[in-house]
């Protein structure tokens, strides 16, 4: 697989995609990101899933820093919003992931310091109304990133005893070592094609000044670079695209947070989509019903918090 050192961008409107990179057919976009009514609370450092066509929001940070055991749950076919069964302690900086069956909470920071990252992996079958002890990380981490990759969770990077670039994947109920990634950090995203590719992009390595626009491709036991994004930015968030591969949103810079959206496809090729319409860092992406939202997260760098959703519709290209 190709790990280009300048990989060339195309526009937000890409043409047909002949599937040479392994995605499917190209995908269109409409000509910009559309405002969604505003989640009925702000948030940012939240956990973020699709599950069973809905959006899960678990724990994160309010407006004032405090971490929260607040799960809600977000519908784009209604708009509505409802409450998930609560987290049994206030955690911030976790990831969150759905394998079709059931949500796993994984790591974050215990409470409102960042000096608390935990191994502690929580599950919540559907149906059920409380969340249950799911299988540890090998070792403790808030901030790093996770995805279903259609067979296995994949988690990566995050902050341990120092920044970690250790890459593992569940596989039945015991964590095992991937690898690692070329560069630790945290502050990254992960989002996967859900047939065995899982993306990891952008993150840093502790301050706002230090911002990567990494990506490595794993699947399998490879983990392979992709090169880097245009803009480096951490506190950033994923979904994937088909024919376009996952794409970066929003970040944080210490003079900013940033709207741009660029995605990149297993062979290194770059799109850029249409910018956000507000800034987000510490927000969610997911992909429901051919549509991308961006959900809340905040418009300006460290703790800012928002209540903004956009939405972006996403549709194939005739041949």
């Amino acid at each position: 697989m190709p790990s280009p050192s300048a990989p060339t961008a195309t526009s937000a409107a890409p043409s047909h995609s002949s599937g040479s990179s392994g995605e499917p057919a190209a995908t269109a976009v409409v000509a910009a990101w559309e405002r969604e009514a505003d989640a009925p609370f702000a948030r940012l450092e939240m956990a973020v899933a699709t599950h069973d066509g809905r959006i899960w929001l678990a724990g994160g940070l309010s407006p004032f820093g405090e971490a929260l055991t607040d799960v809600e749950v977000f519908d784009p076919a209604t708009g509505e919003w409802s409450d998930g069964p609560a987290l049994p302690g206030g955690v911030h900086h976790a990831a969150l992931a759905s394998d079709g069956d059931r949500l796993l909470l994984i790591g974050g920071y215990l409470g409102s310091a960042f000096n608390r990252p935990t191994e502690i992996v929580l599950v919540l079958p559907d149906g059920s109304a409380s969340w249950e002890p799911g299988p540890a990380l090998p070792e403790p981490r808030a901030a790093g990133a996770a995805a279903w990759d259609g067979a296995r969770v994949v988690y990566a990077g995050g902050v341990g005893d120092g920044i970690e670039a250790d890459v593992y994947a569940l596989d039945g109920d015991a964590w095992e070592t991937v690898g690692s990634m070329r560069e630790a950090r945290e502050h990254l995203a992960a989002a996967s094609d859900l047939e065995g590719r899982t993306w990891l992009m952008g993150g840093r390595v502790g301050g706002l000044t230090s911002n990567l626009g990494t990506v490595e491709l794993v699947e399998g036991d490879s983990i392979e670079s992709l090169g880097g994004l245009p803009t480096p930015r951490g506190g950033v968030a994923a979904f994937h695209v088909p024919g376009l591969g996952a794409c970066l949103s929003g970040g944080e810079a210490p003079d900013r947070a940033y709207t741009a959206v660029e995605c990149i496809a297993a062979d290194g090729t770059i799109t850029e989509l249409p910018e956000l319409l507000e800034p987000h860092h510490g927000h969610g992406a997911a992909v429901v019903g051919g549509v991308a939202y961006v959900l809340l997260g905040g418009p300006e760098p460290m703790l800012s918090a928002g209540s903004t959703i956009e939405s972006l519709a996403l549709g194939p290209i005739a041949p």
